[in-house]
């Protein structure tokens, strides 16, 4: 049965639309709405990597809120699955293969793996005709790749339209699309602007990505967030070896999937609000792949897909609520991580809204930590 809480979120990617099922399976009357499709802006450009020992550095809090992400998602993809009963998405353990083509990449990926070791996270170190023999697709010039078998791969765009479906059967109402840019926190309730209509909610969760910093609240600074572009390969193997892991190396990083096509991802350009596919960025792409992984060359190229990723000046999300509008929560700005940390994400939001319980993460996370440094202005 619904509860009489009323809780808006801006935004409808997998962050939006994870926080909108965590609350409404719990009752609570949700309103998600996006200037888009769900799943329309960064989501449907992410490869659906969830690596932590390769996307964020040993001892870093990055690392520490990847990690416990990582082991949630069992358990949040069975919810999900529970939910949205019909629903298909591809999650798999492939585990991660990073290749070092290099003597330089080579002593790097050696040392992460000590520091593996001393963690207690299970790994092994693969050359010579382990390493073929474990992957052929990999190039022979390899010296060397460090295996990661806890890493895992999930479809993001089928995983938001099963968290949209599953919200929506426990009430949530999406309404797409519409864009809000001014919100206004007074006493108890929260007042949104959609163009000239106001809407009063209890509490506003603003989970926009790149966008978050065209959302104005009352009082409080621009939101320091920037988009970086990523470009994103989808190519349908035709000839040799498919690589089975999410095989990674300097330049680029590869998923395959279970249809036989792979991803290929991703560039990182920091060109505004540009949405553009380009020349540049796909044979850049190209040419690592096909240096990774030599059948790339004869695999057909179906499909550029082109996010922009939100990002923060340290790289970490702005989570928590406004300390001067404590009815408004941040959820944005998770870079190139926002798949892998959104079952950590969605449990911080709804505990800290239901239960009143502040996450030890909300410390590292806090939205107001960059006030007295620099800031991104507003579009």
């Amino acid at each position: 049965m619904l509860s009489e809480r009323r809780v808006a979120i801006i935004g409808a990617g997998v962050i939006g639309a994870s926080i909108a099922d965590a609350l409404a399976c719990r009752g609570v009357r949700v309103t998600m709405f996006d200037m888009r499709a769900p799943g329309a802006g960064a989501s449907q450009a992410s490869a659906g990597v969830l690596a932590p020992f390769i996307e964020a550095k040993p001892g870093s809090p990055l690392l520490a809120l990847g990690v416990r992400s990582l082991a949630m998602w069992d358990g949040f993809m069975a919810g999900v699955r529970q939910r949205a009963p019909g629903s298909e998405v591809e999650y798999a353990r492939t585990g991660t293969l990073d290749v070092a083509l290099s003597a330089g990449e080579r002593a790097h990926l050696k040392t992460a793996a000590v520091w593996l070791a001393s963690e207690g996270v299970a790994h092994e170190w693969l050359e010579g005709q382990a390493l073929t023999t474990r992957a052929p697709a990999v190039s022979s010039a390899a010296a060397g790749a460090l295996c990661i078998p806890d890493h895992r791969i999930v479809n993001v765009t089928a995983l938001v339209r099963a968290l949209v479906h599953a919200a929506r059967l426990s009430g949530v109402v999406c309404v797409t699309p519409t864009e809000i840019l001014q919100v206004d926190q007074a006493k108890d309730t929260v007042e949104v602007r959609i163009g000239d209509e106001r809407h009063l909610f209890d509490d506003v969760v603003i989970a926009a990505g790149s966008w978050t910093r065209r959302v104005r609240v009352s009082g409080a600074p621009v939101f320091p967030v920037r988009p970086i572009r990523g470009q994103l390969l989808h190519l349908r193997w035709s000839d040799g070896p498919r690589p089975a892991h999410s095989i990674w190396g300097s330049r680029c990083y590869t998923v395959p999937w279970s249809d036989g096509s792979v991803l290929v991802g991703a560039t990182v350009e920091d060109v505004g609000f540009d949405e553009r596919s380009t020349v540049a960025g796909v044979r850049e792409l190209l040419d690592a792949v096909s240096d990774l992984l030599p059948s790339a060359a004869h695999a057909s190229l179906e499909a550029v897909r082109v996010g922009l990723r939100p990002a923060t000046l340290d790289h970490l999300p702005l989570l928590g609520p406004l300390t001067s509008h404590p009815r408004v929560v941040l959820a944005a700005g998770h870079y190139r991580n926002g798949i892998l940390l959104a079952p950590l994400t969605a449990d911080i939001v709804s505990r800290l809204m239901l239960e009143g319980e502040r996450d030890p993460a909300l410390e590292v996370t806090k939205p107001e930590r960059f006030e007295a440094g620099p800031r991104y202005s507003a579009i």
